[in-house]
């Protein structure tokens, strides 16, 4: 093992698996954020299919909401590991 990663897992057992939570909750928030439209596509397309034009509206804006708390909520957990670690 290198120096590196030696000291990087004696940080903390959970440390990478704590890093890896927060960039994906991250980008999937961001991603869903950004564009609520496509996710909503991606991962609810049979329900948006079967909506009318207004219920697919407020869908895809639940799907932003969505994905501005998840960005949210990865940022701070983050956070939190950041703050916990010094």
């Amino acid at each position: 093992m290198e120096p590196k990663l030696a000291a990087l897992l004696a940080i903390g057992e959970l440390t990478a698996a704590d890093l890896v939570l927060s960039v994906v909750a991250v980008a999937l928030g961001a991603f869903a954020a950004v564009s609520p439209r496509r996710a909503a596509e991606i991962w609810g397309s049979e329900r948006l299919r079967n909506m009318t034009s207004e219920r697919q509206a407020l869908f895809v804006r639940w799907w932003r909401i969505f994905g501005i708390f998840l960005f949210a909520g990865g940022v701070l957990f983050a956070h939190s590991i950041a703050l916990s670690r010094h």
